[in-house]
């Protein structure tokens, strides 16, 4: 089944001046993609563009990206609420820095369930189980960002992304600065989770040997 299907994308800054002019490509249930290329030619606008953040950063974007038959490019900020997070999850780039430095672990989950009005027991249940799902002790939840390592903090960051069963998880450049033996292991815990839950994943790296091993295919930008 065709999750996404992005159509003839055409987006950038300037009027006239596309970085990304006439992309296509197609998303099924539980695959990894790659858009893949060198800095600068384009990956993290198409993620804003597919986000629809675009316009945040005074950027455009045309084309069609549907998404079960909705083009999400026509939709506006009110309607995107009821899909970011919920659908459509965000590792971003530099994820490791991104945590609160003065909330232990637990709190930053406890934080993401109340802004998004998740608040249950259900939900609080589900925490330690996602923690455990990316290869962490729940041990975890009690600690600060500066206790971890870089491979958990990024490790933490999926499981935070992966807190509203989102169907689509894309991930900027999420291993990069890790060691490869901490890089091979996030790469096998989410090929697991892509696996176990028909997860879809657009993975977004200027590493060719990342995506060609953990992608069913890859786009070059």
């Amino acid at each position: 089944m065709v999750v996404l299907d992005v159509k003839n994308l055409t987006a950038g800054y300037e009027p006239g001046r596309p970085v990304i002019d006439g992309l296509s490509f197609r998303l099924e249930s539980g695959e990894s993609i790659g858009l893949c290329g060198p800095s600068g030619c384009g990956k993290t606008t198409v993620i804003w563009a597919v986000l629809g953040m675009l316009r945040r950063f005074g950027g455009y974007a045309g084309g069609e990206v549907i998404y079960r038959d909705r083009d999400l490019l026509k939709l506006d900020r009110n309607q995107w609420k009821t899909l970011r997070w919920s659908r459509f999850a965000l590792v971003p780039q530099s994820s490791m820095s991104a945590l609160n430095p003065v909330y232990k672990i637990g709190r930053t989950f406890d934080e993401m369930l109340k802004v998004h009005k998740e608040h249950s027991m259900d939900s609080m249940i589900k925490i330690p189980l996602l923690v455990n799902s990316v290869g962490l002790e729940t041990g975890v939840l009690d600690r600060y960002p500066h206790e971890l390592s870089g491979g958990m903090k990024q490790r933490v960051s999926i499981a935070l992304a992966m807190l509203f069963d989102p169907e689509v998880l894309i991930l900027d450049e999420a291993t990069s600065g890790l060691d490869v033996v901490i890089e091979a292991d996030i790469l096998k815990h989410l090929r697991e989770l892509g696996q176990s839950t028909r997860l879809s994943m657009i993975f977004v790296s200027h590493d060719r040997r990342i995506t060609g091993e953990f992608c069913h295919r890859r786009i070059e930008l």
